[in-house]
């Protein structure tokens, strides 16, 4: 059977969606889907017992259940409530709220849920503020009868005081364009308020009438209108521009003469205006606020034109209609801070109730920047402190708007062609903000450098501080919902926004450095209680023996004997290999010091079955082998061949017999300290730091600090390289230079390829030993993994995995043989390729599979050693 790829996979179920939806009903579980959620944006799904499931649910669960439906009506009124967008009410406030708010007790009987801040919050900040009651809009026939039976002066007057009262913008506006329309008796008025920072105005109405029979005329969103119907008209463009603009009074027989008119909604609708008045409306400070405009006239009246008395009557009525939008824009002004200032302090909330994770901080911020600013998208890039160059960003997240990311559903093969282009752009602008410090506004797309993106049409970003100013990230948010720019306002509260992330961003960065620093003081007293230094009787004693040369113990085979020699011997050997390297006299070494240092470093590992300081001592040696035996030192200076050298003896250090793997599983103290990426190899990096940190044990205290800080470096580098992880994610590239001969070990890049590669080969090399080693390791091996195997069943309850379970031990050889197949054979005969005098690894790796074939066909198994 043909094994599929994952994008055939993928392929494949794009090309099905019913049978993927099918499968995804019948199988998928509750943390997968709440996973989804929290990923893309949602509030996740609490527990519960699954629909049609077998289970009899517990004594407890019926118990939650009655509570849940006894409480069902008082949930879900709670629920609408939180969901509520503004706390501005039309009408009588719900007569149990009022009864209920009179104390935090009450409060929480009546929400029927757990007292926490999240539910105490949402009371708390709810609006008491109540608009008052307006009466209905009544419709433009009653108007007129009404205007017919009363005379013009009584109706006039109930004109003004339909709109005194009303403090809604909109429902205010359809109450002026009827009321002007019904009292200058004409086919259709508009009104258009004054929007927007000085220099930036623009006349904006929800509302066009064209005619009294046709009803409100909406432009479509693609037409001159924004995403929500509002139809906008360019300051100074037009008749109604110019007015806004001027002040003055328009009043034109023929509107289609006057060079001003703009005939597109005629052409759209296919009506015809003649006559127009158009007319500025002014605040008590005589501040342009509005525009005023209304078209033909009544034929039967003055031959269809507007008269004098006309001009009057709309003016009078215009100061009143003034008087009604500034209250009106008074009372919205103030709704809205009320609504940006709860948002922040929903912000606050969330940011300062959840510090323990950086990430879900992030995604808080990131959510409640999508639902405060309406936008596409938003990321928050996070500055790498530790970096040398100008700016660099060490983490970045991203998340896309849930509707933003439906809509482009069919779009999915050319969303992919363009994120690159997109995430090259947004990083190229938040580095500019980031070394600037500047607010960046960007109305509609632009070029930095060469870096452009089709899909990002605006775009707000502002850099993010800490508590003493200095820019911690970049937040960015793109694209805002109703397809305009990002105004002043919108500024100012990503301004507001930006600054408590800051804090919730920095409380959280030494949140964790406060956990780590607690982790590493566990570690430290853990490693303190079990290992200690060299002490100088140990010293002296090894110091009186004679230091043997590195052919009488073999050590430039590739053969050698892993178990030819005593620890006190494997010592001795070491210093003769730094001697032979030249290491000593390069770097001036103090013999003593040198002494002590490998003393410790032997006792700074523990008592396991494998990863102990024989396993330390032999990967140096294969080391010491192939730079000398093989010719390869020259390829490498000075400082790169200590590095490599001491980074062999200390790869392993303090080592426990168990792998990254169970540490994660097990949640110890260095997954929290280290994290999940090369856990014990960078446990093993810094305990070599420490070692090296005390003045008697630094061999490296005689560098120049430029060259004690690339030894560090490499030293870093080659233990990090023992992680398999490490090896699996760079041998292609290696492969590929080595096969097609691209290489140049004259570039530090190749060189450090190389080194990993090596320091691998070195930890390996057991797989390619004579077969008496090759058998007696993989029994040191197998009493170890075994030994974890029986931790994660009787510890964890987990069952480990097959070359880990004691129960399948008959299984080991032809795993053994596998794994040096398809992980030990491949490097080696590349390794070989690129230097022939390392094809005696390949060779032993072979003969090592022959026996292993041999043992698996035969049914013979490894002997671990009792447990």
């Amino acid at each position: 059977m043909t094994q599929l790829s994952w994008s055939e996979v993928e392929e494949w179920l794009d090309a099905h969606p019913d049978l993927f939806q099918d499968y995804f009903l019948r199988k998928v579980e509750l943390c997968g889907i709440n996973e989804w959620l929290v990923t893309h944006g949602f509030l996740t799904i609490q527990d519960y017992t699954r629909r049609g499931s077998d289970e009899p649910p517990s004594p407890q669960d019926l118990s939650v259940h009655r509570r849940s439906v006894s409480k069902k009506c008082l949930r879900h009124e709670f629920a609408r409530a939180k969901s509520r967008t503004s706390d501005f009410m039309m009408g009588p406030p719900r007569e149990i709220i009022v009864s209920r708010r009179s104390s935090l007790i009450d409060m929480r009987k009546y929400c029927s849920l757990p007292p926490n801040s999240v539910h105490m919050l949402s009371l708390l900040i709810e609006s008491k503020v109540r608009l008052p009651e307006t009466e209905p809009t009544t419709s433009r026939a009653v108007k007129r009868e009404l205007l017919r039976s009363s005379g013009e002066r009584e109706f006039f007057l109930s004109c003004v005081r339909d709109i005194a009262t009303d403090l809604d913008l909109k429902s205010l506006s359809h109450k002026i364009v009827d009321n002007i329309a019904v009292l200058l008796d004409v086919d259709g008025s508009s009104l258009f308020l004054v929007e927007g920072p000085p220099g930036k105005k623009v006349l904006v109405s929800k509302v066009f009438d064209i005619h009294c029979g046709a009803g409100r005329f909406l432009l479509p969103a693609n037409g001159g209108a924004s995403g929500d119907n509002e139809i906008q008209v360019p300051w100074g463009s037009g008749i109604l521009g110019h007015v806004a603009e001027t002040g003055e009074t328009v009043n034109l027989q023929v509107a289609c003469e006057d060079p001003r008119f703009d005939d597109e909604v005629d052409r759209i609708t296919g009506y015809h205006t003649e006559s127009l008045l158009c007319m500025a409306v002014r605040s008590a400070s005589d501040d342009i606020i509005a525009v005023a405009q209304i078209v033909n006239k009544n034929p039967d009246k003055d031959d269809g034109h507007f008269t004098f008395k006309d001009e009057k009557v709309f003016e009078t009525y215009l100061q009143f209609v003034g008087i009604a939008l500034t209250n009106a824009q008074i009372v919205e002004t103030s709704r809205m801070e009320y609504e940006r200032n709860r948002n922040l302090l929903e912000v606050v909330h969330d940011l300062f109730e959840e510090q323990t994770s950086l990430e879900k901080v992030v995604l808080k911020i990131m959510q409640r920047a999508q639902r405060l600013l309406k936008c596409e998208r938003a990321a928050v890039l996070l500055v790498d402190e530790n970096s040398q160059e100008k700016v660099k960003f060490s983490k970045l997240f991203e998340l896309t708007s849930p509707a933003n990311r439906h809509k482009n559903t069919n779009n999915n093969k050319k969303k992919m062609q363009s994120d690159d282009s997109t995430a090259q752009y947004l990083l190229a602008l938040a580095e500019r903000v980031a070394e600037s410090g500047q607010v960046l506004n960007v109305p509609e797309p632009a070029i930095v450098g060469e870096k452009t993106a089709v899909n990002v049409k605006s775009l707000l970003a502002m850099p993010i501080r800490n508590s003493s100013y200095q820019i911690i990230g970049v937040a960015t948010i793109v694209n805002k919902n109703t397809g305009h720019p990002f105004d002043e306002n919108d500024e100012q509260l990503f301004e507001a926004f930006s600054i408590f992330c800051g804090l919730g961003i920095h409380n959280t960065i030494m949140y964790s450095e406060v956990e780590k620093a607690m982790a590493r003081q566990k570690v430290t007293i853990e490693v303190l209680s079990y290992h200690s230094t060299a002490s100088n009787r140990e010293v002296e004693k090894l110091m009186e023996r004679t230091v043997p040369l590195p052919d009488e113990l073999n050590l430039y085979s590739l053969s050698f004997d892993d178990f030819s020699l005593q620890e006190d011997e494997m010592i001795l050997a070491s210093v003769s290999m730094f001697v032979e390297l030249g290491l000593v006299k390069k770097f001036m070494i103090e013999r003593d010091t040198l002494y002590r240092f490998l003393i410790t470093v032997k006792r700074n590992y523990r008592d396991v079955p494998y990863h102990n300081w024989k396993h330390a001592f032999n990967v140096a040696q294969v080391m010491f082998a192939i730079l000398m035996g093989c010719e390869m030192k020259g390829t490498f200076n000075d400082i790169e061949v200590l590095g490599m050298f001491v980074g062999c003896l200390c790869h392993d250090l303090d080592h426990r017999g168990t792998n990254n793997a169970y540490q994660q599983k097990a949640g110890s103290a260095l997954v929290l300290l280290y994290g999940t990426t090369n856990t014990m190899e960078q446990h093993h990096f810094n305990h070599a730091v420490m070692i090296l940190s005390s003045e008697t044990l630094n061999i490296f205290r005689n560098l120049s600090a430029d060259c004690y800080s690339n030894v560090m470096k490499v030293l870093k580098h080659s233990i990090l390289a023992t992680d398999l992880s490490s090896y699996f994610l760079n041998r292609t590239r290696f492969f590929n230079l080595v096969e097609r001969k691209e290489y140049s070990w004259g570039l530090e890049n190749d060189r450090e390829l190389l080194r990993g590669m090596l320091m691998t080969a070195s930890d390996l090399a057991a797989s390619c030993k004579p077969w008496p080693v090759q058998e007696q390791v993989a029994s040191l091996v197998a009493t170890e993994f075994l030994s974890q195997g029986d931790k994660e069943r009787d510890e964890l309850h987990i069952e480990p995995v097959p070359v880990m379970d004691r129960h399948r031990v008959h299984e080991l050889p032809r795993l053994q043989l596998s794994w040096i197949k398809d992980i030990c054979l491949p490097l080696y005969q590349c390794l070989g390729q690129m230097n022939p005098k390392l094809n005696v690894m390949t060779e032993g790796a072979l003969e090592n599979i022959a026996h292993w074939e041999q043992m698996a066909e035969s049914g013979g198994s490894i002997s671990p050693l009792p447990a």
